[in-house]
């Protein structure tokens, strides 16, 4: 048996390096390859106000979110409330273009636990 062992770790070795040299041997193609910068400017540097509004279950229904500049019109909201690192319930609204008063109202759905909600992560896409 232990005559086999050196020759048997030799044909295993052999058969992981043919392995090996033949995969490195395919040729791949792309069909389409880009790549690209761009500036991201914010259109609110100095964040928001949150207050959430809890229903008489102690559940978080919605959150009114204030002092958003006036550039954000016409972009959407999206606020993530989490329990850590999990999330534990979003919404979004979309951000009139017209008359924006520089708050809103996101509907949060699951409605979690106020108990349960550690942190509100929100960013407005657009406009």
């Amino acid at each position: 048996m232990q005559r086999r062992l050196p020759g048997l770790l030799i044909l295993v070795v052999s058969v992981g390096c043919l392995q090996v040299g033949v995969a490195a041997g395919l040729t791949t193609t792309a069909a389409r390859l880009g790549a690209g910068t761009g500036a991201v400017a914010a259109c609110d540097g100095d964040g928001f106000t949150f207050k959430p509004v809890i229903d008489t279950s102690g559940r978080i229904t919605t959150v009114t979110t204030s002092g958003i500049h006036g550039a954000c019109a016409g972009g959407t909201l999206r606020l993530t409330l989490v329990n850590g690192t999990a999330s534990v319930g979003s919404g979004s609204v979309a951000l009139p273009s017209a008359g924006f008063s520089g708050s809103a109202d996101v509907s949060i759905s699951p409605q979690p636990l106020s108990s349960g909600v550690t942190a509100v992560h929100a960013a407005i896409e657009g406009p």
